[in-house]
């Protein structure tokens, strides 16, 4: 594969205790893309996406081997600063995590963190990461308002504008619209197509028909085992495993 990646997983092996969950995974994530990671429940997807920005680390009982590597430097190292990490690394979680606080200060929230406080450049960047997020628009007369307030499909991408809003490389999605109505995944999968100019995508799904409408590369994964990664169009249509080919025509689930 020709095109550049700053995220590359090499020889990478997790296990909860005992129980392996990853099996010697070595990807290379392409940049300004969108790569979707399939497979049946229970097969890593989760685990390997959250090994990209160690929130491995938060579960007691895990141990990660190998690296991944983010502009060549391993994330695991002892001395690497989590926090800078997942900095570089947003992440939308199934359910939207909204702060208790209004609107305005979740987008705000980690722009002060980073020692941003002039409010004319906090306004600025609210509006700016609002809009990325397709937000602006429903919300910009009600920024004072408890984010609780909002619908369920407004929070996420309330989530992904305060996730934006840190100024990460990478935005890793896990299954990030299943909490979701129709629309309102739309609204979002709208949002993530256009964000991939600007940043690297990483989405965990498991449904296939999103994974179609949106990625551009796909990771299929069996038993802690990365089975096939290539271009969607190749994978999708024309996978090269026999697995591959079951789990997309349904004989495996």
């Amino acid at each position: 594969m020709n095109t550049r990646s700053r995220l590359v997983v090499k020889n990478l092996n997790v296990y909860y205790g005992k129980n392996q969950a990853l099996k010697n995974i070595n990807l290379q994530i392409p940049d300004n893309s969108i790569t979707v990671i399939i497979g049946p429940s229970g097969c890593g997807k989760t685990t390997l996406l959250k090994s990209l920005n160690r929130l491995l680390d938060e579960q007691d009982g895990v141990r990660v081997e190998g690296q991944v590597l983010v502009d060549g430097q391993d994330i695991y190292r002892p001395e690497v600063d989590v926090t800078l990490i997942r900095k570089r690394m947003g992440l939308l979680s199934q359910k939207p995590q909204v702060l208790p606080m209004s609107i305005y200060d979740n987008v705000a929230f980690g722009p002060r963190l980073l020692g941003v406080k002039a409010r004319p450049v906090l306004n600025g960047l609210v509006e700016k990461y609002l809009r990325l997020a397709g937000l602006w628009d429903e919300v910009r007369a009600r920024l004072q308002e408890p984010a609780s307030r909002l619908s369920i499909g407004q929070q996420q991408r309330l989530c992904l504008a305060r996730g934006l809003a840190v100024e990460p490389e990478v935005i890793l999605g896990d299954e990030p619209t299943s909490a979701l109505d129709p629309q309102s995944s739309r609204n979002v999968e709208a949002q993530l197509l256009s964000l991939k100019q600007n940043y690297t995508v990483v989405l965990v799904t498991h449904i296939l028909r999103q994974a179609r409408r949106l990625a551009d590369y796909v990771a299929f994964l069996y038993f802690g085992e990365l089975i096939e990664f290539g271009p969607a169009s190749e994978v999708l249509t024309t996978p090269q495993d026999p697995r591959t080919r079951a789990y997309i025509t349904g004989e495996i689930s």
